[in-house]
């Protein structure tokens, strides 16, 4: 059987280094700054990009690697005894997952997974993908647990300020001014690889986070098992740790990990970004 090599989309959101622990292959994404296109995994920080918006009133913007990047990223891991399984950004969301199937054409032996999710959710497959190719599982047997899994994953995130949303174009002035006098906290909801607004919280953001919490395990008593990824761009380490606490004190079986939303993925919510992805198991 040939070796597995595992490859992901900076957009999977992992730590540089827990990647690396799991040997997983990152490709970055592009963030443009007064046109100088930097790579955003790991050459910049979210927080570089947030204060270069408050400086500049401008805010950054991303592109997918091209199909030249995926291709030269490919054939620098490829030989005649590998196999790559590549798990991509949903191609709801982006052209991540067409601009790969392009360079898979060109390196054979590579497999393009659409995760149909992002940041936590992508993370969660690539997690149980290394796990499956330590075990010495074939490459046909992880994609078909990866299938599987897709499916069972719950995701969404609540976003404290519309401001990024809507200059990157997801959200209407009006509803950007209505939402912000109100002090709405829109819920976004990954599902079927794409992006919907689901519920409003109202109030305080600190208060929203919880009351999302809830609903996100709804369903879950103290007794259930279940892997949590917390994803954020919280700015206030306090709140971060306020929402871990109340997680465990209402799942205390379940596996938890925080990841920091990466620069690509932060451009489009903002700082003060709250998410969740949840597998029952």
């Amino acid at each position: 059987m040939k070796k597995i090599i595992l490859t992901a989309d900076s957009t999977f959101d992992m730590p540089f280094e827990k990647a690396g622990a799991l040997d997983i292959k990152v490709i970055p994404s592009y963030v443009s700054t007064d046109g100088d296109n930097v790579a955003d995994y790991p050459d910049i920080t979210a927080k570089e990009l947030f204060e270069y918006h408050d400086r500049s009133g401008k805010l950054p913007r991303t592109s997918a690697a091209s199909p030249w990047d995926y291709t030269q990223f490919f054939t620098s891991l490829m030989s005649e005894d590998v196999e790559i399984i590549h798990i991509a950004k949903s191609s709801g969301m982006s052209c991540c997952v067409s601009n790969a199937l392009m360079a898979a054409k060109e390196v054979k032996g590579v497999t393009v997974f659409d995760s149909m999710s992002i940041s936590g959710g992508s993370a969660m497959m690539a997690e149980d993908a290394a796990r499956m190719r330590d075990e010495g599982r074939s490459a046909g047997e992880i994609i078909s647990a990866l299938e599987k899994l897709r499916n069972d994953i719950k995701g969404a995130f609540i976003v404290d300020n519309l401001t990024y949303l809507h200059e990157g174009g997801r959200c209407s002035s009006l509803s950007r001014l209505g939402a912000n006098l109100l002090k709405l906290r829109p819920q976004i909801v990954i599902k079927d690889g794409s992006m919907s607004v689901g519920k409003k919280y109202r109030g305080k953001f600190e208060t929203c986070v919880y009351e999302f919490i809830d609903d996100m395990i709804s369903g879950l008593s103290k007794d259930s098992y279940a892997r949590v990824c917390v994803c954020h761009t919280l700015t206030q380490k306090a709140l971060l740790d306020k929402a871990l606490g109340y997680i465990r004190e209402h799942m205390p079986l379940a596996d938890i990990s925080v990841c920091e939303a990466g620069p690509a993925v932060s451009c489009h919510c903002g700082p003060d970004t709250f998410g969740i992805f949840v597998i029952k198991e």
